[in-house]
């Protein structure tokens, strides 16, 4: 169960911010268009999202559609924009309570990411500085140190969503008797036992997730300012 819940953990998360969101202080295009709001699509206590980064994700995304031979018009975009930004959103929520909870990532689990990936070697295939610095910026529009700032970010939210994950479960007894409650009976279980679980197992972890993050919001003020 806990492969599933890893395998999906982002779909999982940006069906709970879709939720989440509603709660969530907006600030109109009026005010989007004042001061420094013009580069931030959000802001999670005092951490920015930029709006740039919405848009070369939401980009990328529908880069990966069209190959896949779907028609990519201004609606399905805008779309894709508002999900990158509740991801990021979800990241960053994370990030933000893994670093609370003492939780941390060494400067050596970055730099053996960055080392051995595959996009950052020269022509003998070993790490190439001067490549993975290129490699970033024109991919990115980032300096090398704000993109391992970011890797390094996006690997602390990965390690709370494990430990949030492992919180998560369902006793025998519990999944019983929802089946009986839902179904007035316990005919077929044991033949559907196994994809009901799947179900009941979304529906907590929606349900748990939804509180954490409100009570997240309770603590630390989230703005959003990205409307399409």
């Amino acid at each position: 169960m806990i492969s599933f819940l890893i395998k999906h953990k982002k779909s999982i998360l940006i069906i709970t911010l879709a939720f989440f969101l509603g709660s969530i202080v907006y600030l109109g295009l009026d005010a989007y268009h004042r001061g420094n709001l013009r580069t931030v699509a959000a802001k999670v206590g005092s951490q920015k999202i930029a709006y740039r980064q919405v848009y070369r994700l939401a980009e990328d995304r529908a880069r990966m559609l069209r190959n896949q031979g779907m028609d990519v018009d201004e609606e399905l975009l805008a779309v894709l924009r508002q999900q990158m930004l509740a991801a990021l959103i979800s990241d960053e929520v994370l990030n933000q309570s893994a670093q609370r909870a003492g939780l941390a990532v060494a400067d050596y689990e970055v730099a053996y990411e960055i080392k051995n990936s595959p996009f950052f070697g020269g022509a003998n295939g070993q790490f190439n500085k001067t490549a993975y610095e290129t490699a970033v910026r024109r991919a990115t529009g980032m300096s090398a140190a704000d993109f391992e700032e970011q890797l390094r970010r996006g690997k602390l939210a990965d390690r709370f969503r494990g430990v949030l994950y492992s919180l998560y479960k369902l006793t025998p007894a519990e999944v019983r008797y929802s089946y009986q409650t839902q179904h007035g009976n316990l005919k077929d279980f044991e033949t559907n036992k196994k994809s009901f679980t799947a179900q009941l197992m979304d529906t907590k972890m929606e349900t748990a997730q939804k509180a954490f993050f409100d009570d997240f919001n309770q603590r630390v003020e989230i703005k959003t300012y990205l409307q399409d």
